[in-house]
């Protein structure tokens, strides 16, 4: 039989179903690592719901832990572009709409677990939103991020023209600081988390600042924005104390250079730049000293 005759059983996966493939249709071992990275917390929380391993209140316990994956990964959104810039991996741009994706299937999966916790009942729902304003700054959060995905797909951006496009997903930056602020308000125990994702977020936005009107980030920057991440991490765990204890803010400040029972979450939002900058410019150096070593010698 001719080669040209033989015919798959089924229809090859068209590249929108075959994520791990990039724009050449070539098996991408990045794309193919982010991917399963990105579906190993939905394996575990499906893995949890099934062995009933939820707790009493399953519902809000799968509630709470799609939040949380929703403004991580949206957080490791917004960081792909500047560490895309930092290492010169132009391959990272390849994923950042994968992970965008995702941010915004956790953030459905989140108000859809909260719609099923209040029994989708539509009135209690929308009366629920407007009186708590947590609930408020994550469903515009919510109707943002289910814009942005909408128009993530190349015919999108082709019919809104690059500009437009640009200018609308800019957006999510301020969808970023609504969903911190949203997980900030309802924390009511121990905000170490949320200072830790604050912090990290906006040394992450320090470095973007840097590279638009610098051009180029070093490891003075990489300093600089380190420490924004450390003191935006105490700035937020103080703001949130002053808002929901009235206990004095002296000793909280304190506790930051206290080691002795923890490490603050300043400082894990500071090294948690600190890593990731450093780490993007150690690739790029290396990247740039091996083309120096694959260069012909001048004769």
């Amino acid at each position: 039989m001719p080669t040209s005759s033989l015919r798959l059983p089924f229809p090859a996966l068209p590249d929108a179903l075959a994520p791990w493939r990039d724009r050449n249709g070539r098996f991408s071992p990045l794309r193919a690592v982010v991917l399963a990275a990105l579906l190993a917390p939905a394996v575990w929380l499906v893995y949890r719901a099934a062995s009933g391993d939820l707790g009493p209140r399953p519902i809000t316990e799968a509630l709470r832990f799609a939040g949380d994956r929703a403004i991580e990964t949206l957080i490791v959104t917004i960081a792909i572009t500047p560490l895309r810039k930092l290492s010169g991996w132009s391959k990272l741009i390849g994923v950042r709409r994968m992970i965008g994706l995702t941010a915004f299937f956790w953030t459905a999966t989140h108000f859809g677990l909260y719609a099923l916790d209040n029994g989708f009942a539509p009135a209690k729902i929308a009366t629920e939103i407007v009186l708590r304003p947590y609930l408020l700054l994550g469903f515009v959060a919510f109707c943002g991020l289910a814009a942005l995905a909408a128009t993530s797909t190349d015919g999108m951006i082709r019919r809104l023209g690059g500009p437009t496009w640009g200018r609308l997903h800019g957006l999510v930056h301020p969808i970023v600081i609504m969903g911190l602020v949203h997980l900030f308000l309802q924390v009511r125990l121990d905000p170490a988390t949320g200072a830790w994702l604050a912090g990290a977020a906006i040394g992450g936005l320090a470095i973007r600042v840097l590279l638009a009107r610098a051009g180029g980030v070093g490891w003075g920057g990489v300093a600089f924005a380190s420490a924004v991440a450390t003191l935006a991490g105490a700035a937020a765990e103080l703001a949130w104390f002053a808002a929901k204890t009235m206990r004095p803010l002296a000793p909280i400040a304190w506790a930051n250079f206290d080691t002795a029972f923890r490490v603050a979450p300043s400082w894990w939002a500071g090294a948690t730049v600190a890593l990731l900058a450093g780490g993007a410019l150690l690739f790029q150096a290396w990247k740039r000293r091996e083309a120096r070593g694959a260069r012909p010698a001048a004769r």
